[in-house]
């Protein structure tokens, strides 16, 4: 009885990961042919104004987000609970929880310095009027969200990189696991330092876009991976 809602449960957990994950594709897809000014990364930094596509934007941060919480379950159970491992799924949770959050919250184009009120869509759904001179309260809790969220993403990816070597099922993907976290760490640091020297070059968009490129590779190997972990162990029982 109880060795087969393991088995039950295990694959499902997977495949809501990789649900969420394609869905995040799907809709991302989808914005492009909508509205062919859509761009991934402006998204990511906030900027909802796309037409009447804000819920569909905001929809890519939550599959995002709930995709990745259902990858940590299945990280989980598809482990062994090193102190690297655990800390580097308790990442991997604060990733989940700042991309959901920046769903929510969107910023705003920066505009006039006067203080004005501009409409907002809290969760790409409810317009809310707020003050902006230019920002709003909502754009530094989006902001600060994503920019957590990417380096603990970067800092998961580092930790569980290494611990595949340890893991014998999950050795195949190690090596350009290894390079894609390595690549989120250089990003990830080359922006932080851009931002406290107040350094604004075409170098900070490439490493932008690296980051992204980057962390979206790493996620989409993890869970396609744990997927084929999954039923690799499933057709053995």
């Amino acid at each position: 009885m109880d060795s087969s809602a393991n088995y039950s449960s295990k694959p499902s957990t997977a495949t809501i990961a990789l649900i969420g994950f394609a869905y995040f594709v799907i809709a991302v897809v989808a914005l492009y042919v909508l509205n062919p000014a859509y761009d991934l990364i402006s998204s990511f930094e906030g900027n909802y104004s796309f037409a009447s596509y804000e819920f569909l934007v905001a929809s890519t941060f939550f599959s995002l987000g709930l995709g990745s919480l259902a990858l940590i379950v299945g990280l989980y159970q598809e482990m062994s609970l090193s102190a690297g491992s655990r800390i580097g799924l308790l990442l991997l949770g604060i990733w989940s929880m700042g991309i959901l959050i920046a769903g929510v919250f969107p910023a705003n184009e920066g505009g006039s310095t006067v203080p004005h009120m501009t409409t907002v869509f809290v969760a790409g759904f409810f317009p809310v009027e707020v003050e902006a001179y230019p920002e709003t309260t909502f754009s530094f809790i989006h902001i600060l969200a994503i920019l957590g969220s990417f380096f603990s993403l970067s800092l998961a990816a580092i930790l569980l990189s290494w611990r595949f070597k340890h893991e014998e099922k999950w050795r195949s993907i190690r090596h350009f696991s290894s390079i894609l976290a390595l690549a989120m760490i250089a990003a990830s640091i080359f922006i932080c330092q851009a931002m406290f020297l107040y350094i604004h070059t075409e170098f900070v968009g490439l490493s932008l876009r690296l980051l992204t490129i980057a962390s979206l590779l790493w996620l989409f190997l993890t869970v396609t991976y744990l997927r084929f972990v999954v039923v690799k162990s499933v057709s053995k029982r």
